[in-house]
């Protein structure tokens, strides 16, 4: 859910964090207030003076700060906001956060390398997304963790480690978290997952605590039936099929395709060696296939807890499926793009994580805003409840060249675009996507704009 105003947004995202010290608190909102304002744009350069300055580093250099303090707010805060919602979709991702710096001899290894000069930190993230609306309320649930340098290369000893040991324990420590913040809430929430989740003792715990799910199939499980999962659905009778508009990403053109769905009840076994503990896990199975006789056509098989039997039903629990592509979004506004948090030079692991912290927040904002503004939905919003008179009328002089009518404020869509535009971009490729570097590089002309106005102003007094 989105809160226009900088200062009102930081307050309600980290007022609440216990930090041990009420001033801690205070200092920590001032400053995600001065960051959010200034997206990309450094912690000297987001402070407006030298005590602001002074106030921030203390606040990130400060070792009784906890950065999982700062966390538990943020997501409390995120928490209460999926109250309101009928349906959350929980979108689930592991990326990581990499530094070439002095610092990376304090983090892990995240390369295939063991001796890279690049180190840093694995990161696991939830984000709540409300399934009727579309709309991003906020991260639940973010773990990072360091691969320590002696457990390189023993990936094939995973067979014959506890599996609370593993990092694939990560999808149900990261449910039991969020669940314990979402409380009640826990039985609106749909957890949505790329094929890394396919994990046995993940749909386990799953259904055993009877939490929903749609998790995309990695392994071809034998079934109770004696099939297997893969060739059972292939042979159901298809249920009817829908139009998919793929977007343009990477080198991959943006198209419009035809997929088929098929659909069944499913009870899936675990490996023979672990039948005994893990019982048939019972749930429903989609097949989603591209049609045509495209090499590189879309396929996916899905195993989720909720009920299916028209495709409607199925085609609503492939449409929570798509929507995982926003939690991959957030990874890129909070890394290569937006706040790049990779670009950070503290000399320290834990000043690196405090404001790694921050800036995941700050990116989840930047990707609110970036959602509205792009929303057709949302075409009759004015720019106003984003940007301040200032902003959007020098942004109106520098694309549409001419002032602005009397009583006229443009749609927040066409500050949307304009920024991308004073940002480098063109929409070449007809997608109407504005990537986050020409986003992040408007934004910075525009401040730029806006500072040498306030600077001529205030010489002209």
């Amino acid at each position: 859910m989105l809160i226009p105003d900088a200062a009102e947004w930081a307050d309600s995202t980290f007022g609440e964090c216990n930090l041990g010290d009420k001033r801690r608190t205070k200092r920590l909102v001032q400053l995600s207030e001065k960051i959010a304002s200034s997206i990309g744009q450094s912690v000297v350069k987001s402070c407006s003076n030298s005590s602001e300055i002074e106030g921030a580093y203390r606040l990130i250099r400060n070792e009784n700060i906890l950065p999982e303090d700062i966390a538990d707010g943020a997501f409390n805060a995120t928490a209460k906001l999926a109250q309101h919602s009928n349906v959350l979709l929980a979108l689930e991702d592991t990326t990581n956060i990499s530094f070439s710096h002095e610092v990376a001899k304090e983090l892990g290894y995240t390369s295939s390398s063991s001796d890279s000069r690049i180190g840093g930190f694995l990161v696991h993230s939830i984000l709540l997304v409300d399934a009727e609306s579309q709309q991003t309320l906020g991260l639940v649930e973010q773990n990072r963790w360091v691969r320590e340098l002696k457990e390189f290369g023993k990936r094939a000893d995973k067979q014959k480690r506890e599996y609370k040991t593993k990092e694939s324990f990560k999808w149900e420590n990261a449910s039991r978290q969020m669940a314990e913040r979402l409380g009640t809430v826990i039985n609106q929430t749909v957890s949505v997952c790329d094929r890394e989740a396919d994990v046995i003792e993940y749909l386990d715990y799953k259904q055993q605590h009877k939490q929903r799910f749609v998790v995309r199939a990695r392994a071809n499980r034998p079934l109770v039936n004696g099939n297997h999962l893969y060739e059972y659905l292939k042979i159901q009778k298809p249920a009817g099929s829908y139009t998919l508009e793929i977007p343009q990403r990477g080198g991959r053109k943006a198209r419009k395709t035809t997929m088929e769905i098929r659909f069944a009840m499913v009870e899936v076994l675990a490996p023979e060696r672990k039948q005994k503990k893990i019982p048939a896990i019972k749930c429903y199975g989609i097949y989603c296939k591209e049609k045509g006789k495209r090499k590189d056509g879309l396929e996916w098989f899905l195993l989720t807890s909720e009920a299916i039997d028209s495709l409607e039903q199925a085609r609503t629990i492939v449409g929570y499926y798509e929507a995982r592509w926003k939690v991959e979004e957030f990874h890129k506004a909070w890394k290569s793009g937006g706040t790049q948090v990779e670009k950070l030079r503290m000399q320290s692991a834990g000043n690196i994580e405090r404001m790694a912290v921050i800036l995941a927040f700050v990116a989840v904002r930047l990707l609110q805003l970036r959602e509205v503004a792009s929303s057709q939905k949302d075409s009759k919003r004015k720019c106003t409840e984003v940007f301040t008179d200032i902003q959007w009328k020098l942004l109106w002089a520098k694309i549409e060249k001419t002032k602005p009518r009397k009583n006229f404020i443009p749609s927040l869509v066409w500050a949307y675009e304009s920024l991308g535009r004073l940002g480098g971009w063109n929409d070449s490729k007809n997608n109407g996507r504005i990537g986050w570097n020409a986003l992040w590089d408007g934004w910075m002309k525009l401040e730029s704009l806006v500072e040498g106005y306030e600077l001529r102003t205030a010489i002209e007094m």
